[in-house]
């Protein structure tokens, strides 16, 4: 890979979807809080878990609080720490297979960041097993106090000291990581691991980057 000839310092990656699963996510949002919900109104579990999932849609992902646990322990007047529930389901974090081989392979030649929606709480968890690899992260909800957006990136990209152009940001949401990426001038690609769309600027899996860098087959070099 000819880093001096794409102009490329950082790659950046989404955290959820893209370098860890779903399932650490997912236990406790719909298996944890609802039952610690089930506990407290003294209902069925799959009572709980279907009135906590219409309360989470109430809200919806634009919503800086619907990825706060905090907010939702209150919310739900649950008598636990956010960090009980994170800590309790922390050995079932789990990382794509083709994380490590990629993060190997690119570490040789760029410095490798985070930028995640994730509050920190979530994020530190989640890269116990990866930190070794990023030298930056960045959490847009702790840091900016908003979901990932075109105003986040170019902060980021003041904050790095670079051009946008200059940053190549991976992640597996369409609007929050592939657009407002695009938005601030980033270099971006969309990781489809379902493999529904077929854009040129789509790639099924992460070791795809490494051909996308080497072709130059980058926004930034149509």
């Amino acid at each position: 890979m000819d880093k001096v000839r794409n102009g490329l310092r950082f790659i950046s990656f989404d955290l959820d979807g893209t370098l860890v699963d779903l399932e650490y996510n997912d236990l406790i949002w719909f298996k944890e809080i609802p039952e610690l919900v089930a506990q407290k109104k003294q209902i069925s579990f799959n009572e709980s878990r279907q009135w906590v999932k219409e309360e989470y849609n109430k809200l919806g992902e634009h919503n800086l609080d619907w990825y706060d646990i905090k907010y939702w322990i209150s919310y739900f007047g649950l008598e636990v720490s956010y960090q009980t529930i994170l800590n309790k389901y922390a050995s079932e974090v789990k990382i794509f297979a083709d994380v490590f081989p990629t993060l190997d392979e690119l570490k040789k030649d760029f410095e490798l960041i985070i930028i995640t929606a994730m509050p920190r709480e979530f994020l530190t968890p989640k890269i116990k097993k990866l930190e070794n690899y990023f030298s930056l992260t960045f959490s847009a909800l702790t840091d900016f106090k908003k979901l990932k957006s075109s105003t986040v990136y170019s902060k980021i990209s003041t904050i790095l000291k670079v051009d946008p152009e200059q940053i190549l940001h991976i992640g597996d949401h369409w609007e929050f990581d592939y657009c407002s990426a695009r938005q601030a001038g980033l270099q971006a690609l969309y990781l489809d691991r379902s493999k529904t769309r077929k854009e040129k600027e789509v790639i099924y899996n992460l070791e795809e980057i490494k051909i996308k860098i080497k072709d130059k087959d980058l926004n930034s070099f149509k």
